[in-house]
C-alpha cells in the first residue's frame, strides 16, 4: 500500500513539474519577464519540496504578478553586466597587452561573483523579497555556513553553463530540454539545496 503512494506521489510530482514547466515557457515567451518567470518557477518550488503548495497555477501567476519588474529589471542587468565581462574576458584571451589582461581578469572576478549573485537572487526575491543590498548580506552568510551545500548548488550549474558555451548543438539541447521539463526540474532540485541551505532564515 506505502508501495502504491509512492508511485502515485511521484507521478503527482512529475505532473506538476510538467504543469509548471509549462507555465513557465508561456510566460516567458515575452523574453523581458523571463526574470519574472524564474523568480515564479522558484516560489512555487520552493514550497513544493516542503509540500508545503497545492494551488499551483493560482501561486505560479501571484508570484509572477508581484514579482514582474523587480525581477524583469533585474534580469535586464544581469544579461547586459554578464555580456559586458564576458566581452571583457574574450578581448582579453586574444589580447597580449598588460591593460587588457589585467581587465580580463578583473572582468572574469566579477562575473563570477554576479553569477553567484544571480544564482541566489530569484530565489530569495521568491521567498523572502530581500532588497539587492540584503540578497548579497545573506549570500555571504550562506557561503560561510553552508560551504557545501554552496559548492553543491554551483556544481549543478556548471554543467548546464559549459553545455550552453559548448557549441550551437548542446545550446539546443539545453533549449530543448528546458522546454519540455527542464526548466521546472532543475529549479525544483535546486530548490531543495537552497531551502536546506536557508532553513535557519
Amino acid at each position: 500500500m506505502n508501495h502504491e503512494i509512492k508511485i502515485i506521489d511521484m507521478f503527482s510530482r512529475i505532473f506538476e513539474l510538467l504543469l509548471l514547466n509549462l507555465l513557465f515557457v508561456l510566460t516567458s515567451l515575452p523574453l523581458v519577464t523571463i526574470g519574472a518567470s524564474v523568480t515564479a518557477l522558484f516560489a512555487v518550488n520552493l514550497k513544493l519540496v516542503k509540500n508545503e503548495e497545492s494551488y499551483i497555477i493560482r501561486e505560479y501567476f501571484h508570484a509572477f504578478r508581484h514579482n514582474l519588474k523587480p525581477a524583469s529589471i533585474s534580469f535586464l542587468l544581469f544579461i547586459t553586466a554578464g555580456t559586458l565581462f564576458s566581452f571583457n574576458v574574450i578581448l582579453a584571451l586574444r589580447s597580449t597587452e598588460l591593460l587588457f589582461l589585467i581587465t580580463g581578469v578583473l572582468s572574469l572576478i566579477f562575473l563570477i561573483l554576479l553569477g553567484v549573485y544571480a544564482l541566489f537572487y530569484f530565489p530569495f526575491l521568491a521567498r523572502f523579497h530581500y532588497t539587492h543590498t540584503e540578497t548579497a548580506r545573506q549570500i555571504l552568510h550562506v557561503v560561510q555556513e553552508k560551504p557545501g551545500l554552496f559548492l553543491m548548488l554551483a556544481a549543478l550549474n556548471i554543467p548546464v553553463l559549459f553545455l550552453c558555451l559548448f557549441s550551437v548543438q548542446t545550446l539546443m539541447f539545453v533549449l530543448i530540454f528546458t522546454l519540455l521539463i527542464g526548466a521546472s526540474g532543475f529549479t525544483y532540485i535546486e530548490s531543495l539545496l537552497i531551502r536546506a541551505m536557508t532553513e535557519n532564515f
